[in-house]
């Protein structure tokens, strides 16, 4: 019967897989939900990935900070940028990655932005097969 469902073509009641171009899901959320103004005091970022393809995808995550921002990636507030290699996701599996947002005394009141990438590698972290990009703000209090 199957070679004879392909060549008349057979009608199928199941409809077809849904078609995207991400190959993964993205939330993030930070724990606690603000920081401290004019005080040392960390968050976690943290960003739950879920890999909806059909193959295993290597996974990092890169997080940005503005420039003039008193916030860091470190409790100088130096860094800007954070990079945190997951590992491999197959497919179906959700993973978390936590990176740790410093204030420090000089942190003014008000809302920070904060840009983060989840990025899909071939092979090695070298290559880059396709990326997300969110944007998120937190808040200095």
């Amino acid at each position: 019967m199957g070679l004879l469902d392909s060549i008349l073509g057979k009608t199928s009641d199941e409809p077809p897989p849904k078609a995207t171009a991400n190959p993964f899901n993205v939330s993030i959320a930070f724990a606690p939900l603000r920081l401290s103004a004019h005080n040392r005091s960390s968050v976690n970022l943290i960003v739950k990935v879920k890999n909806i393809s059909r193959s295993p995808q290597m996974i990092s995550v890169d997080a940005l900070l503005q420039k003039g921002a008193m916030l860091g990636f470190d409790p100088a507030c130096i860094n800007k940028a954070a990079e945190k290699r997951v590992g491999e996701l197959q497919p179906g599996d959700t993973t978390e990655a936590q990176i740790t947002l410093w204030s420090n005394s000089q942190t003014k009141p008000g809302s920070y932005s904060v840009e983060v990438s989840v990025y899909s590698h071939y092979i090695s972290y070298d290559k880059v097969l396709n990326y997300i990009k969110k944007s998120t703000t937190i808040r200095a209090v």
